[in-house]
């Protein structure tokens, strides 16, 4: 996507791609968390992040102040399809804006919706997803795109040392500020078993992503392609907060330092760089 916060918007998928996911949450290894209470037809979940800069698929929007972002979803199966559906919503605030295009209210930089349609066959998990990308404050033009994602379980080969591979093919089927651009994203997560810790309840993973342009999604100062776009490797300590009664869903917080490496040629960094450390921590809730 070329618009004006190169100078975005997982988990998209996700978790599914996710991790998407938002879809912006760097993809992780499943985490297993405690038994909760929830019979019902229905799942929720909601998330809490802190950032200390915000990378999109490789391009900085802001590294300024305190950045929040929230996120929920619900989800449930479709009957006996066996497809699932997920609609969500996640957002990006930011106490120092700096956006030139920024209107009121100047704080709220990004808020996405979308909805995800899965299925599960054997081993493979596959999912569509529709996002609509927008920016309250003004910053972008809206872009609306469909993603298309597979995710490999690899558990019963690796067992505690599951990459749990995925492949992510986004398509910009609206983009109000440029192009409609072609995105790939191809990452997993290796898991830690030898860090974790059965008496703190904390398990480790280290995530990683590579992103690529198949259709100018990242273009060098003379407006050609530029194919590949990032790779971003990171390391994630995930703790379940047990001291929170099981009735009311199941809590986990989480910390982590992502590093990313960009193509310099695309001038993802609003520095110029080609590398750029992000840490952050958040708490999640499933129910």
């Amino acid at each position: 996507m070329h618009y004006s916060r190169h100078a975005l918007g997982l988990v998209a998928a996700t978790a599914v791609a996710l991790p998407l996911q938002a879809q912006t949450a760097p993809a992780t290894v499943a985490y297993d968390a405690p038994g909760i209470t929830n019979t019902g037809n229905f799942s929720f979940e909601a998330t809490a992040d802190i950032v200390s800069v915000y990378m999109f698929r490789g391009y900085e929007q802001t590294d300024n102040g305190i950045i929040l972002q929230p996120g929920a979803s619900i989800g449930t199966d479709l009957g006996d399809t066996g497809f699932d559906l997920t609609l969500g919503t996640w957002h990006s605030f930011h106490t120092d804006h700096t956006g030139s295009g920024a209107s009121s209210p100047s704080s709220w930089y990004e808020a996405d919706f979308y909805a995800t349609v899965g299925y599960e066959l054997d081993q493979f998990s596959l999912s569509a997803t529709l996002t609509g990308y927008y920016s309250p404050a003004g910053n972008f033009g809206d872009i609306e795109e469909i993603s298309f994602t597979a995710e490999y379980d690899d558990s019963a080969y690796l067992e505690e040392w599951a990459v749990n591979p995925y492949a992510t093919l986004a398509f910009e089927i609206r983009d109000s500020g440029g192009s409609e651009d072609i995105y790939l994203e191809i990452g997993g997560a290796v898991g830690a078993p030898f860090i974790d810790s059965e008496s703190m309840g904390v398990e480790m993973s280290f995530p990683f992503a590579i992103g690529f342009s198949l259709d100018d999604y990242y273009q060098d100062a003379g407006g050609s392609n530029e194919t590949w776009g990032f790779l971003r490797i990171g390391a994630e300590a995930t703790m379940d907060l047990d001291m929170i009664p099981a009735e009311y869903g199941a809590w986990t917080g989480t910390v982590g330092l992502d590093l990313w490496f960009v193509n310099e040629d695309a001038n993802l960094l609003d520095s110029g760089d080609d590398f750029q450390p992000v840490l952050r921590a958040g708490v999640a809730l499933t129910y």
